[in-house]
Formats: C-alpha cells, structure tokens, sequence
C-alpha cells in the first residue's frame, strides 16, 4: 500500500488456517459473510514458485503487496505494488536503478477453470513477469518513476487491450482556481515537503504553508524563480475537507494515471492520460457489459455482468474514496464516491468520468461531468434518503464486484494500519500519522477486519458493514485471531510455537506488528454453493510482507 514504511518483506506460515469471521448479524433480505478460510501464501516468501520462474534462471524475488486483478483473453492478470528481490528490501528491476518497484503475474485460466479444484494443498502458481534471460523480476513502467509511494490501483480489458490506473501521488500547482480542472479550487495556502510537484520522480506531500520546513509557493515561473501566492488544487466538497491543516492537506487532489497496455513489451503502458482527483484517490475499477443511466436502477434495467460483447453501452466503473483513513472524530470521514466512464475502444482513448449525484424524482441515478458535484453514495441502507459517512476509520483499500448469482454488488475493505511510533519521520503514530498527521492519535484502529457490504446497484444503498475475517487488536491481551499461535499475522508477545515470525528486515523496527489490507475479489474465481456463493480473494499483510489467498463463503 505504501513504499515508505511497508517494506517489510514476508515470512509466509507453510500450513493453513480456517478463521471463522465474527460477522455482525446482516438484516433479512441481505447476504451475510460465513467462514472464512486462509488458504495460504499466494506469492512472496514461503510460496511456492512457478516453474517457469525457477528455470532457466532462478527469479530474484522475495516479496510484493496488493495483486490486483482482471481477465484478458484467457489469463488472469496481476498488479502487485511495491516488490522487492530480497529479504534487506532491495527493489526489483536493478537494471533500470529500481526507478520502477512494481510487478505484475499470470494465470492460465484454462489451467484452473474450477475453483473448487484450490485448497490449502492445491494453490494456483502465479507467473511472475521475469526479464527474458536474467534473474530481474520485470517492473510496470507507466512512463514515469514509480519509486516510493506510488502503486497500481487497478486495470481492466476491453477484450483486446489491457488498461491500467496507476497512483502517482503528485498534486498539481496552481495560483487561480482556473488552473485546476473538474471544478476544483486553489488552495493558495499550501506549500509541499519532499520533491517539488512537477518532478516526475519521488514523492511530494502538501503541507500548510505555515507549517515548519514546510516550502511555500509551490510554483516556478520561466527563471525557475517561486511563484509567490501558488498552491495546489484541492476540493472543498470532499468528505474529508476540513478548515484545519490536516482538513485541507487531505483534500489536496493528486493525479492518477492511466495507460494501455503495450503488446510488445508487457512492462509498459503507453497513452497516459491524467486524472486529477480527491474523491478518488483510493479507487477501484470494474467494467460492466451495459449501463444505460436513463433506464433507473436494478439488474432488470442494467446489465452488471463483467463486459463482453462490444457494444456501445459497455462501460468502465469506479468506486473511490479521498484517502486510506479517515478521521471519524473530526467529522473527515471517508465518503464513498461513484462513476463511470466509456469503455476505451483503443490506444487513442478519452479519460471523461461522469460522476454519481444522486438520484432524481423517478429514481435514476444522476451524473455530472464535474467532480466538484459528485456526493457520497448511501452508506447505511436502514435510513433511506441518507448519505451517511463511511462508519470505520480504517478503510485501506477496497475491491468491488458483481455476483450474479446473489443479484447484488458485493465489497470487501478495510483491515489494519502500523500506529508505533517511528521516530525521526513519524513520531508519533508511525504510519497512521503519514495519512492522518496531527489527528493521527484519534484514528479508531478497531478489530483490523476486512470488512463487507451489498448492494443492488452499484450507487446502494449498500449494507451495513459485516466482518469477514478479523485480524485482531493488537493492543489486546490475551492475543486473539490472526495474532495468536496458528495466525498469519506477527505480533512480538507471540512466543510460542505456531506464532508467525517478523521479517527479518532492517527497515522493521522493535515491537512491529502485522495487519491486513489490500482486499482483492477475484471475479473469475465466484462458485455457487447451492444457494449461497464461495468468493476467492486475496489481502495482503505487513509483517510478514506478503500477499495470501482466501476463501469466503456469502449466503443470500
């Protein structure tokens, strides 16, 4: 999820582990989470390899997160984010100075067209992309570095084509609000820390003007000389826009990248377009055969199924949030936003969302061109009419996708966040204080559950959240869930035999803690089980720093 402090590379247990979830009891009428098996280690440490990256030459690879996922022509693709080549963190791709940290894999969907077939013994081997006649594990390029905190967020295909978004965390400068585009405003009152906003390598954060080492006037005129009175577009209408200085730093837009795929070199994409966003920072992608707005709501006027046919009415969806945590306490909760854009027909695509606004008086959803007029989607579906904010400061990221055969939209999200302090960058609350800054102290860490909601449509109402699997509390005792002996996750008062071990990075500091994110479904794996439905998804863990596999089952 994040380059800075998530280099912990991981320690994957070789046995399997059944969790059963503690699932909030869902009201009549909505799919409830049943148990929740750990199937194992998907990749990274302690997984077992595919052939074809052991011989000829033995693949330089030890860890990687997220592994987002699609299908095109037959073979389920990966994004994995940042991945190292050995236990000490070192990047892949060392021939192009580890500028480009992310990996990507395959699997043959001919070879495991049954999930039922996977098991705890019976694991789909994923092939990871490997520099032809060398050890290098091969990295995405999306035509610019994408070292530190920067990492796929998802892709999709259009059956001949394969797309990617790609997080870059560069905000735009500006003076004037017309300098900002999709009705965004000019914070003039912002300054940056790290590497300046149009410097395609590194990383940029926005900071307060007034805030210490903070550099103000974020722009440069033709002599290279500040721009005095410059700042960075933002968007005053975000959940998490607040007129404090943690309040107008998260709701700070950063551009998102997007590419297609080239069909000579698989590392790179091509094509980028730019997008610059808040409500969508933490977005994810899943297309849909034939979406009509104007027709209203329900599968009987939409077809939500993945997109097939080429047709006009094929369209791409996306679910974003302002951010990885929120901040219940201060009123910056993380809203959940929808839009669409078209289906891309090729390498000469247009990148125009169309943003959720509501519903109007015959009950068809709303869209607008501009992001400034985009609102939270209804979040509670027991209070019609109302668009509460998201109840769980610890979203992290979310996966999104349609089951057939439940009728209903199905989301999985949430998990845990590192909050020990780690001292000189983040002293007080480590990697919460990194999202959360000052207010970082009032984050509800909770259960670290990878949390579920339904829905009809896609806009919800969605369900109450239900608990999938529960990581645990780390600052319980005695240890419990995934902490305890026989759990996936490291917790330091974990002695005895069965607890899993840390990663044996330099970069980990005493008294580090695992937890779940980086919830992925993985569509082409959905099997009906009589009435109810088996989901195969993968999450990712900090320490140990690797991606597994699960299984859940949801009942109508």
């Amino acid at each position: 999820m994040a380059k800075i402090s998530m280099r912990a590379f991981g320690f994957c247990l070789a046995a399997s582990f059944a969790c059963a979830a503690s699932a909030v009891p869902s009201r009549a009428g909505t799919p409830s989470a049943g148990e929740t098996i750990v199937l194992g280690p998907f990749t990274g440490h302690y997984a077992t390899l595919h052939p074809d990256n052991i011989k000829p030459k033995l693949i330089a690879y030890y860890g990687t997160d997220l592994g987002f996922t699609y299908e095109h022509q037959g073979k389920l693709q990966f994004l994995f984010g940042d991945t190292s080549a050995d236990e000490a963190g070192v990047a892949i791709q060392a021939s192009t100075g580890s500028a480009y940290d992310d990996g990507f894999g395959t699997i043959d969907l001919a070879e495991w067209p049954d999930p039922a077939r996977i098991s705890p013994t019976h694991i789909p081997l994923i092939k990871l992309g490997q520099n032809a006649g060398t050890t290098e594990m091969s990295a995405i390029n999306p035509g610019q570095p994408m070292e530190s905190f920067k990492t796929p967020l998802g892709g999709f295909s259009n059956g001949s084509r394969e797309f990617g978004l790609f997080y870059s965390s560069k905000p735009q400068g500006c003076r004037v609000d017309a300098d900002c585009a999709s009705g965004l405003t000019c914070d003039t009152g912002l300054g940056f820390l790290g590497t300046r906003y149009d410097r395609p390598e590194g990383i940029t954060f926005a900071c307060t003007s007034s805030a210490p080492g903070c550099t103000a006037n974020t722009m440069l005129d033709s002599n290279g000389a500040p721009i005095a009175g410059s700042g960075f577009c933002s968007d005053k209408t975000s959940s998490v826009w607040a007129n404090t200085n943690v309040g107008r730093v998260s709701a700070v837009a950063v551009k998102q990248l997007i590419g297609i795929r080239s069909t000579a070199d698989s590392r790179s994409y091509t094509s980028i377009q730019t997008w610059l966003t808040n409500k969508f920072t933490n977005v994810t992608v899943r297309t849909v055969n034939d979406f009509v707005p104007e027709r209203g709501r329900g599968r009987a006027h939409q077809d939500y199924r993945s997109a097939q046919a080429a047709n006009g009415n094929r369209r791409v969806f996306l679910w974003g949030r302002p951010g990885f945590i929120g901040v219940a306490a201060h009123q910056r909760s993380l809203g959940l936003y929808f839009a669409y854009v078209d289906m891309p027909a090729g390498a000469e695509f247009s990148w125009r969302p169309r943003f959720f606004t509501g519903m109007n008086a015959k009950g068809a959803p709303q869209f607008s061109a501009s992001e400034k007029d985009a609102v939270p989607v209804d979040l509670d579906a027991t209070r019609a009419g109302v668009q509460p904010a998201e109840l769980h400061d610890i979203v992290d990221q979310e996966s999104v996708v349609w089951i057939e055969p439940l009728k209903k939209w199905l989301m999985f999200y949430g998990g845990g966040m590192g909050k020990l302090p780690a001292p000189p960058v983040f002293p007080n609350c480590g990697l919460l204080e990194l999202f959360t800054g000052a207010e970082c102290k009032e984050v509800i860490t909770g259960n670290g559950a990878i949390r579920m909601r339904t829905a009809n449509d896609p806009w919800g109402p969605w369900s109450a959240p239900q608990d999938v699997i529960v990581g645990g509390d780390p600052d319980a005792q005695p240890l419990r869930d995934l902490y305890a002996a026989g759990g996936v996750l490291h917790h330091p008062a974990c002695v005895q035999a069965g607890c899993a071990p840390p990663t044996r990075s330099p970069q980990l500091q005493a008294g580090e803690y695992g937890f779940l994110y980086g919830a992925n479904i993985i569509e082409q794996w959905i099997k009906p089980v009589g009435p109810a439905v088996d989901v195969i998804w993968n999450a990712s863990t900090w320490d140990p720093y690797r991606v597994i596999l699960l299984r859940t089952r949801i009942t109508p």
